[in-house]
């Protein structure tokens, strides 16, 4: 195999075993494959080392994302490499790994299985059998077994699934008087399900695929309606309003995969983010004896050639999300190399690029206009100097490369070029770094400007896009401008990005931002920390956009209202192995925990029900987070965790998917619960006001 790097391509000798991929190298070659979360296969992030036969395998070592990159020599050698691969990843991982072999919903025990199996053996005696049964939570007994022996790992299939009849399921299908009828579980689907959108004809469909031969439900349907993709709730939104109506999934220093002052500049970035259904990506581009690169300026950081970026972006924007990606440029080259960019980015994206307005759209288009297509963010040229009124406020475009975005600087209090009657000759102009003509036809419906405040005196046009830091956005929520900002998102996009000081790509918290209507709020996709998993959490299916509440969209008058949260927690299944296991629920500042149940198996039960009380604005439903963590008594860290917004949380009895600590999917393990949220009135704050 050839083995890729930034730096120089190498011949190695890939050893393969049960539970790593090795190869000779100075810093340990090595790979857990119970760590592998990601295979792509044929798929170079650049044009340079393009190849049919090109291996990335992205893992994770101590917290830290990484990627390996493999060529092989033949396509023989190709084939079998990633045959086994998949295998072996297909026995040992407990993640979700897209491009390994995907496994049906109801071989979930067999792999589990095939874990914990014995290497070696075809057949198992009752006392592996019966420790294999304990450490999937399914204890059983010398007489139950031996109605399955011989115990092949066929037979110890059949013996888990048997085993699976969990008594907090009885209890609910003796609460909803089971056996149930059509009307009965109609009746369920709406009340506790919540699943408002259900018509009779959707509700016949359901209820006729899980019934039983005298056609009702029984314990076993319950059961398996619960565990469906039927049970899966679903938000469907529309996607045809104006993109300033939309939250969009936003990174801050794509191009980095560590801090800001000292991480690689890598494509792996912008693959890993777009992967994941970010939106708006951005590329800080310098000069360079070679052409432009991208590296973060003024620090340690490595860099990238511009068209490696470009390249790696348009391989990887649309396969999560068809729906359009924003590329915002920081500019730091000259004239010249601002030509040169602008000539790889015509050339890479061809006709995936927004050049012109849409025909028959008047104003901003939608997700739904711009399917499949590439805008790119950028400033405008400064305009002709021009004698000004006293009652006229301009808005010149910004007097550096940053646009008003500048990520290691926070100097844009004393940036803002504006004037309010005076001529040229009474204030002499800044100098500035001029701008390519050629580069500044490129955006369309994203123009940068600068912020200037929301007088009346200022105007922006539809297609012009500010962008602020944070210490600039908590500014304006500060000063009592919090409604004319959004106000002013009704129309117009607004991105919010970390202030420069955050050196170890810390992320601020996004709800404040998200509460005024800001759609870009740009996260460092790479730093797993509280704002990220809120972004995560805000941003957890893959399309990238989400719509925002009807009183940021429009004048919408609102009253605080009391809500109550409660949440059931009844079961985990199939978690990773630790002991004494308890649940710790935290809405906002509020938090409680479970009892602890003991004890090492895979599967535990709690049925303990915790409630919150909490004060919102119905649009804030968006924006208030539940956040559940599966914890081990007196170990730090967690063994899993789950995170929605109040507005997303689904209601009723459900499986929700788990993810560990990095925010991998676990293939396997769920929480089982019962979520509710009532309206108790007028909130006491509200009617006092």
């Amino acid at each position: 195999m050839l083995k890729v790097s930034s730096k120089k391509i190498k011949p190695v000798i890939v050893q393969l075993a049960p539970n790593t991929i090795t190869w000779p190298s100075m810093k340990g070659g090595k790979v857990e494959i119970k760590s592998i979360r990601e295979l792509r296969l044929g798929q170079s992030p650049t044009e340079q080392h393009d190849s049919r036969r090109w291996l990335t395998i992205v893992y994770v070592r101590n917290g830290q994302w990484k990627v390996v990159h493999f060529i092989a020599h033949t396509d023989d050698v190709y084939v079998a490499f990633v045959k086994a691969l998949r295998s072996l990843v297909a026995a040992a991982s407990d993640h979700v790994v897209p491009g390994k072999t995907s496994v049906p919903a109801s071989d979930h025990d067999l792999l589990l299985i095939r874990q914990l199996w014995p290497a070696g053996q075809n057949r198992l005696d009752q006392n592996t059998a019966a420790r294999i049964c304990a450490q999937l939570g399914l204890p059983t007994d010398a007489e139950t077994m031996a109605k399955y022996e011989p115990l092949d790992i066929s037979a110890v299939h059949q013996l888990v699934r048997d085993l699976q009849i969990r008594p907090e399921l009885d209890d609910l299908y003796r609460v909803l008087g089971g056996p149930l009828n059509r009307g009965q579980v109609a009746s369920f689907l709406h009340t506790v399900q919540r699943e408002h959108n259900l018509d009779a004809a959707r509700v016949t469909e359901v209820f006729d695929r899980y019934a039983s031969a005298d056609g009702t439900w029984t314990a076993t349907s319950l059961a398996t309606f619960l565990a469906s993709p039927d049970n899966v709730a679903k938000h469907e939104q529309d996607m045809t309003r104006p993109l300033p109506e939309y939250f969009i999934a936003s990174s801050h220093n794509t191009y980095l995969v560590a801090e800001q002052w000292r991480g690689a500049s890598t494509v792996e970035g912008y693959v890993r983010v777009l992967l994941a259904g970010c939106r708006c990506v951005e590329i800080d581009i310098h000069n360079s004896d070679n052409g432009p690169v991208v590296y973060h300026g003024k620090t340690l950081t490595s860099s990238v050639p511009v068209r490696d970026v470009c390249v790696a972006i348009k391989k990887y924007a649309f396969v999560s999300s068809p729906y359009p990606v924003i590329i915002s440029l920081e500019v730091r080259c000259d004239v010249q190399q601002q030509d040169t960019l602008a000539g790889i980015i015509v050339d890479v994206f061809g006709n995936l690029l927004i050049k012109d307005v849409v025909e028959h759209i008047e104003g901003i288009p939608s997700p739904e206009d711009l399917k499949g297509r590439i805008l790119i963010k950028a400033k405008a040229p400064k305009p002709p100097a021009a004698t000004r009124t006293s009652t006229h406020l301009s808005i010149s475009p910004p007097s550096t490369s940053r646009d008003s975005t500048d990520s290691t600087t926070e100097s844009e209090s004393s940036s803002h070029s504006l004037s309010i009657g005076s001529s040229p000759a009474e204030k002499a102009p800044k100098a500035v770094a001029p701008v390519s003509k050629h580069l500044a036809s490129l955006p369309v419906y994203t123009t940068g400007v600068r912020y200037a405040g929301f007088s009346k005196l200022v105007t922006y046009e539809s297609h012009h896009i500010f962008s602020v830091s944070e210490r600039t956005a908590n500014r304006i929520l500060k000063e009592g401008s919090e409604a004319d900002w959004i106000k002013h998102n009704f129309t117009h996009l607004t991105r919010v990005y970390p202030k420069g000081v955050r050196l170890g790509s810390s992320n601020f918290d996004p709800q404040p931002y998200w509460a005024a209507g800001a759609q870009l709020v740009a996260i460092n996709y790479q730093t797993l920390d509280w704002g990220s998993l809120i972004n995560h959490a805000m941003f957890h299916s893959p399309v990238g956009y989400v719509l925002k509440p009807q009183a940021l969209r429009q004048k919408h008058p609102e009253q605080v209202q009391q809500y109550r949260l409660s949440v059931r927690l009844i079961s985990a299944q199939r978690l990773p192995p630790a002991v004494d296991l308890y649940v710790e629920a935290t809405l906002g500042k509020q938090s409680a925990k479970t009892r602890v149940a003991s004890g090492k198996s895979l599967s535990r039960r709690w049925d303990d029900v915790l409630s919150f009380e909490f004060d919102a604005k119905p649009s804030h439903l968006a924006f208030t987070f539940l956040h559940l963590e599966i914890k081990s008594k007196g170990v730090s860290g967690i063994v899993a965790q789950w995170m929605r917004s109040v507005h997303d949380a689904p209601r009723g009895y459900r499986y929700l998917p788990l993810d560990d600590q990095t925010r991998s999917r676990f293939l396997f393990s769920t929480l089982f619960v019962r979520i509710d949220v009532e309206v108790l009135g007028i909130a006491p704050s509200a009617e006092q006001a």
